[in-house]
């Protein structure tokens, strides 16, 4: 049985009456994600610096391993042509792309001198791989794929110079092995429930879907459950992984009353938004992130959105408004994750298809947005980059990134990471639950005409 009945309080009737609902220790862990003073003087490439002089150090080490003390590290200025013996250099990649977005194009197409077709991918077979370090840059070439990579990843890469000055590549290597704290064990069934894309629209829009999710947290469905009336009351925290409100188009040329229509929308959909998280609040903990859509920062870390959008939310201490990423410690559990962005921007810019290879490939690569400040907006940061993956999660998470899956990731080190892509939940009318004890995932559905539960 996936979620097995070993907790040990007393089950809510039919009726939705009154049950002790479990309690587990909560860590909030994204303290880096907050801006401690806003600077936008400062250049992007002072970010890209102490990305690579952080990850230098931790990819010295797995070089190491991997190929031997002997195999000598170098920079790129000390490479030479004419000897041409093998080694290791690291460095952060960049991608060169035909078909990439830029600020020119976009204001040849707003003046119609040269208009493009809308693209979703820009992906091309004359894409180039680039290894910059802190003075050079060379071209790769050999055994690297470069439709599987994305700009702005730290990589080591063993191999040689060629005569025409490229770097050809026989093996390679990215930083997975950040450590992970040991799983302790625990005695009851702790659920996380991952919920993403409600896309409110107006005031008071209570789909019967998002009605049968509130109940279900209530624990008035459980008749609907074959029996697992413990399920509600093992909920111990809800996460909204951001775009709780529906993205408007915009046109070029707004209208006062057009403008109108719009702002009364937008605060019509946050008032819902506010209205569940009010009704929720009263009976479990709830973190919201903003997401790509949101009345928030479109600025990566996005900051939590303002309590006062949330008047009626605001005064429960069981409500927080979190960033996006958002990481937290709950039932001894490191977990992280965000709203997609990162996801979505990868698949982008690379070959990768499904958004689990996108989430395990960040991962993989030690970084939670590689793509930024390339191709996705982050702060300016100079001193250090915060969205390095410094300590393995136990879960992590995406939200807004098409249909439900899950799986679980052995890192290089033997590290375990239950890997969720969350879907929309205006899309899909389900919920992601994950049980901290057995590190489980299955799929909830609310969709109108039957309540289930996938594994």
């Amino acid at each position: 049985m996936l979620f097995p009945d070993d907790t040990n309080f007393s089950s809510p009737s039919a009726e939705g009456g009154a049950f002790e609902r479990l309690k587990v220790p909560y860590t909030y862990r994204s303290e880096c994600y907050h801006f401690a003073k806003k600077d936008f003087s400062k250049q992007f490439a002072f970010i890209y610096a102490s990305r690579l002089e952080e990850m230098l150090k931790l990819l010295e080490d797995s070089v190491q391993k991997k190929w031997g003390t002997e195999m000598p590290i170098k920079r790129l200025a000390d490479l030479r042509e004419d000897c041409p013996h093998k080694c290791v250099i690291i460095g952060t990649l960049f991608k060169h792309q035909e078909l990439k977005p830029s600020i020119l194009r976009e204001i040849s197409e707003e003046n119609q001198l040269a208009p493009q077709p809308p693209r979703s991918h820009y992906t091309n077979d004359n894409d180039i791989l680039i290894l910059e370090d802190a003075l050079q840059r060379i071209k790769l070439v050999g055994k690297i794929d470069v439709h599987s990579i994305v700009t702005g990843v730290v990589c080591a890469v063993m191999g040689y110079e060629e005569s025409d000055g490229r770097f050809f590549v026989e093996d390679y290597i990215f930083y997975q092995g950040a450590p992970q704290k040991e799983l302790p064990s625990l005695q009851t069934s702790p659920l996380l429930v991952l919920i993403s894309g409600l896309n409110e629209s107006a005031a008071n829009d209570f789909s019967t879907p998002l009605e049968l999710l509130q109940q279900w947290v209530f624990g008035n469905l459980e008749g609907l459950l074959d029996g697992h009336d413990w399920e509600a009351a093992s909920i111990v925290r809800i996460v909204i992984a951001g775009n709780s409100v529906k993205a408007s188009p915009k046109p070029k040329n707004h209208h006062s009353s057009k403008v109108t229509t719009e702002t009364d929308a937008l605060l019509g959909a946050v008032k819902t938004v506010d209205s569940l998280i009010h009704n929720l609040a009263q009976s479990v903990p709830i973190d919201l992130m903003p997401g790509e859509f949101d009345p928030a920062n479109h600025m990566l870390p996005q900051q939590p959105m303002h309590h006062c959008l949330f008047p009626r939310s605001k005064g429960f201490a069981s409500f927080r408004g979190v960033p996006n990423p958002y990481a937290f410690d709950l039932a001894d559990r490191y977990v992280v994750g965000t709203s997609g962005q990162n996801v979505l921007d990868v698949m982008r810019y690379s070959k990768i298809e499904s958004s689990l290879e996108a989430l395990k490939a960040t991962l993989r690569w030690g970084h939670l947005i590689p793509t930024a400040p390339d191709t996705l907006p982050c702060y300016p940061y100079y001193e250090k980059d915060p969205f390095i993956i410094g300590e393995c999660p136990h879960v992590y998470f995406a939200g807004n990134v098409g249909e439900f899956s899950t799986e679980m990731w052995t890192g290089a080190g033997g590290q375990q990471t239950r890997l969720v892509c969350v879907p929309s939940f205006a899309d899909s009318q389900s919920v992601a639950v994950v049980n901290l004890r057995t590190m489980e995932c299955r799929k909830v559905s609310f969709k109108v005409g039957g309540f289930e539960g996938e594994e």
